[in-house]
């Protein structure tokens, strides 16, 4: 897992030309005017889905990754707490969605570390890192991210 503001981002371009084009295109792109929504950058190895949603308490957020995508998560708007556990520290998978690419866990909060997110914050998943997104931060807020999924 990375974390770090998206005026950072070039520092990160040599993960690979996916992450590179991933990054820029979050740089270059007015997100905020974007709706919710899938938009394409190279096909199906690069795109990003825009998301609106009202941050949840922990109960209801659930630990997850992903075994043919990475994930750039970056918060265009809003405030929410981002765990994180690698996945060999995560128990009882209870699903996998090939079509959605997603592994859920069982575990609760006390799994992982957990990392404020604000608006200009990005966070890079592999697949091997589980995240659990979407966790209100004292409380629910409305959030639109941009979650930009590159094929490993």
């Amino acid at each position: 897992m990375i974390t770090d503001k998206l005026d950072n981002a070039a520092d990160y371009y040599g993960i690979g030309e996916l992450y590179r084009k991933g990054l820029e295109y979050l740089q270059k792109t007015d997100l905020s005017a974007l709706d919710v929504g899938k938009y394409e950058i190279d096909g199906e190895r690069l795109f990003v889905l825009i998301q609106e949603y009202d941050t949840k308490p922990t109960d209801e957020c659930k630990w997850e990754s992903h075994k043919v995508y990475s994930d750039i998560q970056y918060i265009i708007s809003g405030r929410e707490l981002m765990g994180y556990a690698p996945i060999d520290q995560l128990t009882n998978a209870i699903d996998h969605t090939p079509e959605k690419d997603v592994v859920n866990y069982k575990d609760g909060k006390s799994a992982g570390v957990y990392f404020t997110a604000e608006t200009g914050d990005f966070f890079i998943f592999l697949p091997q890192d589980g995240h659990m997104p979407n966790i209100a931060n004292e409380r629910s807020v409305r959030n639109k991210k941009a979650v930009v999924k590159i094929m490993v």
